[in-house]
C-alpha cells in the first residue's frame, strides 16, 4: 500500500474556494488571474507568446538533459542581468526543469550528492509550500527553516 503524502494547505484553500456557495467570494489562493467571474483569464501578452511560438512552427524533438539552451540562458541574463559579472565568468549554471517541483527535486538531489550545502543542510521559509520540505528530505537533505513572516503584524519578522 502507498500512503497518500500529506496535503498542501495552500492548494487546499483552492478545493475551499470551490466549495464554498456564498457569492461574494473571492479566490485570492495560488492560481491565474480571474475576471469578474471568478474564471481563470490569460494575459494578452501570454496569448501572444503562444501564438508567436505557434507560428514559429518549431520541432518538437526531445532536449538536451540540461533543456533548451537559449532559453535557459536567457532566463540566466533575465534573472542577474545583461552585465553579470559571475554569469560572465561562468561562475554560474542554469538547467530547465518540469516545474517548481521538479525544480526542488533537482537540486535538492545535486546538492546531496555532490555535497554543496555544508553538513548537507538547506534552509527554508517558514512558512514554505507544503511539499517543499518532504521533497528535499527524500533528496537526502536535512532541512531547516528560518522564519520570515510575522502572523501579528502581518509583515516580516525582523526578530
Amino acid at each position: 500500500e502507498i500512503p497518500l503524502g500529506p496535503a498542501d494547505p495552500i492548494l487546499g484553500l483552492n478545493d475551499m474556494f470551490n466549495k464554498d456557495t456564498d457569492g461574494r467570494k473571492i479566490n485570492l489562493g495560488v492560481g491565474a488571474y480571474r475576471d469578474d467571474d471568478g474564471k481563470p483569464w490569460v494575459l494578452p501578452s501570454v496569448r501572444a507568446a503562444e501564438r508567436k511560438i505557434l507560428d514559429s512552427n518549431i520541432n518538437k524533438e526531445y532536449l538536451g538533459i540540461a533543456g533548451l539552451s537559449p532559453f535557459v540562458n536567457l532566463s540566466l541574463k533575465f534573472a542577474y542581468g545583461d552585465d553579470s559579472v559571475d554569469l560572465a565568468e561562468g561562475r554560474i549554471a542554469g538547467v530547465q526543469t518540469l516545474s517548481g517541483t521538479g525544480a526542488c527535486r533537482l537540486a535538492g538531489e545535486f546538492f546531496n550528492r555532490f555535497g554543496i550545502s555544508a553538513n548537507n543542510t538547506i534552509y527554508q521559509p517558514n512558512p514554505t509550500w507544503g511539499n517543499h520540505i518532504p521533497i528535499f528530505k527524500n533528496a537526502g537533505m536535512d532541512v531547516k527553516q528560518y522564519a520570515y513572516y510575522n502572523k501579528e503584524t502581518i509583515g516580516l519578522d525582523f526578530e
